[in-house]
């Protein structure tokens, strides 16, 4: 048998619900099954709403030796080099107004008064919502952080904005849908859930499958067979356009159907399933 058994594969996985259960850790199980994957020659990154920085505190010590999504697809990166290759920023309106997404803003601050809003930019998150209104999440995550005014940022083309995330109570969230159609916003971002309680915009054309395909379009993954593992609605792109999508046990329901398999839950090991019942099966 080849000493290099994967070379020709890449696995591209979300972080929280898939790699690492909610609110857990990479499992030593899974650490073992990446590091097996690409000690036989396989290609491993990562696809995640979160910022290169968060995501390092959960997967230092993983070989992740391919390009990883940033964002939930507007930042394709190369994890080795620490090297940005590629962003898709929050446009300015149709007729060029670039202040559209800081006077969106401004009246979600107004609307919805105890949800936290959080703007990323390539080198930070920036909180523009009261500090009593924090995501819970927020002290465990392995970021930093700011609390600014919307004044810091509105100059979008000096500060090009990645991501536009609220936090806020399901009902009030679908209230910020509405309030997005009424801006126009739903013709300039791609908008998801990427849980239950956090609504996300992102540019238009931005999403981890688009960013997966950026990565299909590089001459050495070209021919590769991408195996991609997602378990929420923002993976779901993902899931379809790789060759061999994956949902852990716990996905949601869209995103089982959006996958080619089913694997076993988040905290069950997902990677070592994948490498035991995926990988190895081909």
């Amino acid at each position: 048998m080849s000493q290099r058994p994967y070379e020709n594969y890449m696995l591209i996985t979300d972080l929280d619900g898939t790699l690492i259960p909610r609110g857990g850790i990479v499992s030593a199980e899974n650490r073992a099954a990446v590091r097996a994957f690409v000690n036989g020659g396989g290609h491993f990154g990562i696809a995640t709403g979160r910022t290169p920085e968060a995501a390092g505190g959960y997967v230092k010590e993983l070989p992740i030796n391919a390009p990883c999504v940033f964002f939930n697809g507007s930042m394709l990166y190369d994890w080795e080099k620490q090297q940005v290759l590629a962003t898709r920023p929050l446009p300015p309106a149709a007729d060029g107004d670039k202040t559209i997404w800081p006077r969106f803003a401004q009246a979600c601050l107004e609307r919805f008064r105890e949800a936290c809003i959080e703007i990323y930019t390539a080198d930070n998150c920036h909180i523009i919502s009261p500090a009593v209104y924090d995501d819970p999440r927020l002290p465990h995550e392995y970021y930093k952080y700011e609390h600014c005014t919307i004044d810091k940022l509105a100059d979008i083309e000096q500060t090009p904005w990645l991501k536009f995330f609220v936090n806020a109570d399901p009902v009030e969230l679908r209230q910020l849908e509405q309030l997005a159609a009424d801006f126009g916003i739903t013709q300039l971002a791609n908008s998801f859930y990427s849980e239950i309680n956090y609504y996300e915009f992102v540019a238009k054309g931005a999403s981890k499958g688009a960013m997966l395909e950026e990565v299909r379009k590089l001459p050495a993954y070209q021919s590769m067979t991408i195996i991609a593992a997602g378990d929420y609605l923002n993976d779901n792109e993902m899931l379809q356009l790789a060759d061999i999508g994956v949902a852990s046990a716990n996905a949601h329901e869209q995103t089982k159907a959006a996958a080619n398999q089913v694997g076993c839950d988040a905290q069950d090991h997902l990677m070592a399933w994948i490498m035991k019942n995926v990988v190895e099966c081909r």
